[in-house]
């Protein structure tokens, strides 16, 4: 922890600042530890494993302060350009959110709402989320570490790039999009009575159903408590069109994250059987968006 310490005194330049506390949080990309800077309590960002290879920090940092400008991220305290260490300012009294809570209907409502505020603000992200590029890139880095792809790796690639062909001739209105809506990104504050949304590496102009499908995915909501939250953030019942882009991009996601486990656990992460659980997931719902069709 010593390095860690040395780290965090350089970044602030406070090179007598007392550090203490220091415990690790959650987190899948990024190691994330809870640290006591003279008193106050902060979290400390250290970038994870190879992910330099598809994290441009410039566009993260510009959507990170996007999003605390809407009052959803908490204040930035430091982020450095070159090696991605980023230091935020500890919510106080709160907690993770977990998928038991995230299926109650009151946090379905929170998360809803912050949605909303994301998808609907008047600002546009200066870049854009390129779903397909990232697939491809995803493969070839876990190709180049040597990683060994799923069995029916060929014919899942195969139906994903028939589908990428039909999400394109789809008129959808992009809008700022989180990306990587996963509970562990939702931190709720019980003193606010509030939800925030951290965590921006993925984030860029996107197709808004991208987030929906991604929180419903990841809160593992059953086909009740989804249908509760969507009619949340619409505020009506969703369309055909939408509940269709809804299950593409559940496709989509399991089949991107799967690669980038893939990658991820060849140079050293170990994520047990999440890759695989997802590209099996994603064959499941192929099956069903083609038979509806």
């Amino acid at each position: 922890m010593e390095k860690l310490v040395d780290l965090i005194r350089e970044a602030l330049q406070l090179p007598d600042a007392k550090i203490e506390n220091i415990q690790t949080t959650g987190g899948m990309t990024n190691l994330n530890y809870l640290v006591t800077i003279d008193s106050t309590n902060f979290i400390v960002r250290i970038p994870g494993n190879g992910t330099e290879e598809f994290i441009d920090r410039r566009i993260e940092k510009e959507n990170l302060e996007y999003a605390s400008s809407l009052g959803i991220n908490p204040a930035l305290r430091y982020f450095n350009l070159e090696n991605g260490l980023k230091i935020t300012k500890k919510i106080v009294n709160a907690s993770t959110l977990t998928p038991e809570i995230a299926s109650e209907e009151k946090m379905l409502i929170k998360v809803a709402d912050v949605f909303r505020t994301v998808h609907n603000s008047n600002r546009k992200m200066s870049n854009r989320f390129e779903l397909f590029e990232m697939m491809a890139n995803f493969e070839k880095l876990a190709l180049e570490a040597g990683a060994e792809l799923f069995n029916g790796f060929d014919e899942v690639k195969s139906e994903v790039i028939s589908l990428q062909a039909y999400f394109n001739n789809q008129n959808i209105v992009e809008t700022p999009c989180h990306i990587d809506p996963a509970c562990s990104n939702f931190i709720m504050s019980d003193e606010e009575d509030k939800v925030y949304l951290i965590d921006w590496e993925y984030s860029g102009m996107f197709d808004p159903m991208w987030d929906i499908a991604a929180h419903a995915l990841g809160a593992k909501l059953s086909e009740t408590e989804e249908a509760f939250f969507v009619r949340q953030y619409f505020q009506r019942e969703a369309t055909v069109s939408e509940k269709e882009r809804m299950l593409l991009h559940k496709i989509f996601q399991d089949y991107l994250w799967s690669l980038w486990t893939l990658f991820k656990e060849e140079i050293g992460d170990d994520f047990g059987s999440y890759g695989k659980n997802c590209f099996e997931r994603a064959k499941k719902n192929i099956d069903v968006f083609n038979q509806a069709k």
